[in-house]
């Protein structure tokens, strides 16, 4: 009996198999527990979990968890137009940009007109591979476990993918990674020019001009100028201080921009309607040196950085989600364990060349 496997779980998940079996035929439901018995001592001294009757867990449902987290905590990846799956299967994705329209005259009195040709071009993005270190499952049996235990152990990981993949996604459609135009225009950055508040970008000190309610509709002319305004595709995210500076507790005003909000735009992420905006808030968004650069979040951080907020037109950046895959060597005889470890691709960019669709406000620095 050394060879016996047993696992009292897959046992009881044989005879709840039998038992419902047998209620769909007629049977009676006492035989589900010989019958599960012995099936379960049969398959406990099958060692292969290919053969096994019942799979606690399939790499698909990993897969899934770690896919799943990254819209649950970044929902505001959701807004982007999203690329097809099939067109990203390669490393650099490519957008094509219509050239200039055709002339239009009015009353033409010469004749023939002189044809033109369009002349074409495109804008890419890079996708970028996401993959967590390798963490040892020291048991096989682990992953087996219930769901709720099996997503405390993926929690760390999943988040700190989801994180990583937001912070690329927020940075690339500011700065792209491959081609020209790399970089968004000095003319779609504005400044606060509010009251006196303390510096909120990680490590900055001093003080800042706040943020204010009219940032928004300074936001709204912006698009509306550039003919890039959409009803209903508009979103700005915020930060925790430039949402507490446009939208305080005390406003009678806030109540009302919160109450715009209708229970299912709140479950996607949307916490404030206001100016034809849907106004979502995360812990970050970006940070600016002095000269008004972008700086990844993991860079050092200086006192004279300022922190900045995103306002864009959702048609007008794409995001590409591709594979999301699970790697597992189970049994491994090196480390005497099973070792697990997750890959994400994704990427994402402005659509447009000249990044019509996106706005940033920073923190100006007070005089």
């Amino acid at each position: 009996m050394k060879n016996l496997n047993l696992k009292p779980l897959n046992l009881a998940y044989n005879i709840l198999f039998f038992a419902l079996l047998f209620a769909c035929v007629g049977i009676s439901a006492a035989w589900a527990i010989p019958a599960g018995t012995v099936t379960g001592v049969a398959l406990g001294f099958v060692r292969t979990p290919k053969v096994a009757l019942f799979m606690a867990l399939q790499k698909e449902i990993w897969e899934t968890h770690i896919q799943e987290a990254v819209f649950a905590d970044n929902k505001f990846l959701t807004t982007l137009d999203q690329a097809d799956k099939e067109n990203i299967d390669g490393r650099v994705v490519h957008i094509p940009q219509a050239g200039q329209a055709s002339n239009v005259e009015k009353n033409r009195t010469q004749l023939p007109a002189t044809p033109g040709e369009r002349t074409d071009d495109l804008v890419s993005y890079q996708i970028n591979e996401f993959t967590s270190d390798p963490f040892f499952v020291r048991n096989a049996d682990t992953v087996e476990l219930s769901y709720n235990k099996r997503d405390s152990i993926l929690k760390q990981d999943r988040q700190n993918l989801a994180k990583e993949v937001a912070q690329d996604v927020l940075l690339s459609v500011v700065k792209a990674q491959v081609g020209a135009n790399t970089d968004l225009p000095a003319s779609s950055i504005l400044a606060t020019n509010g009251a006196a508040v303390p510096a909120s970008a990680p490590g900055a000190t001093g003080s800042r001009k706040a943020y204010a309610l009219n940032d928004l509709q300074r936001a709204q002319a912006f698009f509306m100028a550039k003919d890039m305004w959409t009803e209903d595709k508009m979103f700005a995210l915020l930060t925790p201080q430039a949402a507490v500076q446009m939208f305080p507790a005390d406003s009678i005003v806030t109540a009302t921009y919160m109450n715009a909000v209708s229970p299912e735009e709140r479950k996607a992420g949307i916490m404030y309607k206001a100016y034809g905006f849907n106004i979502m808030v995360r812990s970050t968004v970006y940070v600016l040196n002095s000269a008004g650069a972008f700086k990844p979040l993991s860079a050092a951080t200086d006192a004279a950085d300022n922190e900045g907020v995103v306002f864009y037109n959702g048609d007008a950046l794409e995001f590409a989600m591709g594979d999301v895959e699970f790697f597992e060597n189970e049994g491994d005889a090196t480390f005497y364990a099973s070792v697990c470890s997750f890959l994400v691709r994704c990427g994402a960019r402005a659509k447009r060349k000249d990044y019509s669709g996106i706005m940033v406000l920073k923190q100006a620095a007070t005089v």
